[in-house]
């Protein structure tokens, strides 16, 4: 016998309704009927003749269609982490089913949407091709579609202008801000860091790895700050922080050096920055920290837990350069204790992530209300205008195009296989090298190395970093060397 839902229905939400309505901030509406016909009188509809019944019809189930998606995001989310997993598959499945039908829905509005807009042609050629028509199919992509625009289609003023406040997500401004296929991989990179707290954390993506790391130091950062950075850094970021960051005339960063790599060596350094730069903290400076672990090129593994959880019990933030272990060697923000992982963790995709070696780019990865807020609103402690995208991405235009996106999340696909690979070499290679009485190899890949213990107690499986031999006492004979 066939359950008979009927009576199970919700009314339908105005509130959760009232967001599709083209008057969603203006309207005086307190039913979904007062929502259909205000809907039909901006745009001067007659309601009483038959497109306007038609069109009015549609409106109602429109309006009550993002009510019962809205009550179906708070079951999800109040329901989701008690599922098992079969639940949770079965769960997936249905809304993806769901997906499709709105999407067809808005594919069968295509034939009659066209038909009016060909309407409208003079037939001299003038009328340019409307592309909204061709993009619907694009949602059952399997990959990620390269979207190349500047500008978007825009619905009607007043979402328009939540777009500008950072609080319509369906309507893109602009391509410099944010991007289709940018946000793909955003979201790509997000889920591979972070793993099930992947709801915690956004990302941002810029044209180059420095770009990324001028961004996260620009929004962290305040005129006389103290900065504790760990002594092997990329040399870009040197040159940054020293040629810029540190120059009186520009931010005045006071730079400490740490050249240690676990936590009980940064304690003592903390202490001493502290004491040794007490009358900056005093007139208000703050202290954060800035490390590269593995750094580059000598592949030496920080303790980033123990050095992120000191670090916040003093209230600093901290800053994490996590190229060249990729998520696949470690993942710091799937840390169980919040306060051992990182605020921020950065990538240049440039590397191992994308792997083609044809495209420059970088990646800022960081909670959810230090990326970005709608303007207005203040989130433990950050103000909108603190975020980093009103902060930085939005205004210094170091975006990544969608062309570069898409590399990279190709590149991403083949990440595994490719580090594994990777680290079985570097394995091999140091084993050969180290075998031979005349080389001495520095990687910590050997268990005797100073820095295995990091290694294996801070990176998957304990794997060693895939750029870090180097060896020293080479005395053999030239006629030996090819």
């Amino acid at each position: 016998m066939q359950s008979n839902n009927t009576n199970n229905f919700q009314a339908i939400s105005v509130d959760h309704a009232k967001v599709l309505s083209p008057k969603r901030n203006s309207t005086k509406a307190d039913s979904t009927q007062a929502l259909v016909n205000e809907q039909l009188a901006h745009f001067g509809i007659d309601e009483q003749s038959d497109y306007g019944r038609a069109l009015a019809q549609t409106a109602h189930h429109l309006y009550g269609a993002q009510s019962s998606v809205m009550q179906l995001w708070d079951i999800t989310s109040n329901t989701l982490q008690s599922l098992d997993k079969e639940d949770r598959v079965a769960y997936f499945n249905a809304k993806k089913f769901l997906s499709f039908q709105i999407a067809k829905i808005l594919d069968t509005l295509q034939n009659p949407f066209r038909a009016t807009y060909q309407s409208l042609s003079s037939g001299n050629g003038s009328q340019g091709h409307y592309p909204l028509f061709d993009n619907v199919t694009a949602l059952f992509s399997a990959t990620p579609v390269v979207v190349r625009t500047a500008t978007y289609v825009y619905a009607c003023t007043e979402w328009v202008d939540d777009a500008f406040q950072g609080k319509e997500f369906t309507h893109q401004i602009y391509s410099r801000l944010l991007n289709p296929t940018n946000i793909s991989l955003a979201n790509a990179i997000v889920d591979m860091e972070a793993g099930p707290y992947a709801s915690e954390y956004l990302a941002w993506n810029f044209n180059s790895g420095m770009a990324a790391i001028d961004a996260m130091l620009s929004n962290v950062l305040s005129h006389g700050d103290v900065l504790i950075v760990s002594r092997n850094v990329y040399g870009g970021v040197y040159q940054l922080l020293h040629d810029y960051f540190a120059r009186s005339n520009r931010m005045d960063i006071q730079i400490a050096w740490f050249d240690g790599y676990d936590k009980e060596s940064f304690a003592d350094f903390m202490a001493q920055t502290k004491q040794q730069y007490a009358e900056r903290l005093n007139k208000g400076a703050s202290m954060h920290v800035y490390m590269e672990s593995p750094c580059n090129p000598h592949g030496y593994v920080l303790d980033v837990p123990g050095i992120s959880e000191l670090a916040h019990a003093e209230g600093a933030l901290v800053m994490l350069d996590s190229t060249l272990a990729t998520p696949v060697l470690h993942q710091p923000l799937q840390h169980k204790n919040t306060a051992a992982r990182p605020d921020y963790v950065v990538h240049s995709y440039t590397k191992d992530l994308c792997g083609s070696g044809a495209t420059t780019a970088g990646v800022v990865i960081g909670q959810g209300h230090r990326m970005f807020q709608p303007k207005g609103s203040s989130v433990d402690g950050v103000d909108w205008s603190q975020t980093m995208f009103w902060d930085v991405y939005y205004i210094k235009g170091a975006f990544l195009d969608s062309e570069k996106a898409f590399d990279v999340l190709n590149g991403m696909k083949t990440l595994e296989q490719r580090m594994m690979t990777k680290v079985i070499n570097t394995e091999v290679f140091t084993a050969f090298l180290s075998s031979h009485p005349l080389i001495r190899v520095n990687c910590h890949a050997l268990p005797e190395h100073s820095n295995a213990g990091l290694r294996e107690k801070q990176h998957a499986h304990g794997w060693p970093c895939t750029l870090s031999v180097s060896y020293t006492h080479l005395t053999l004979p030239t006629s030996d060397l090819v």
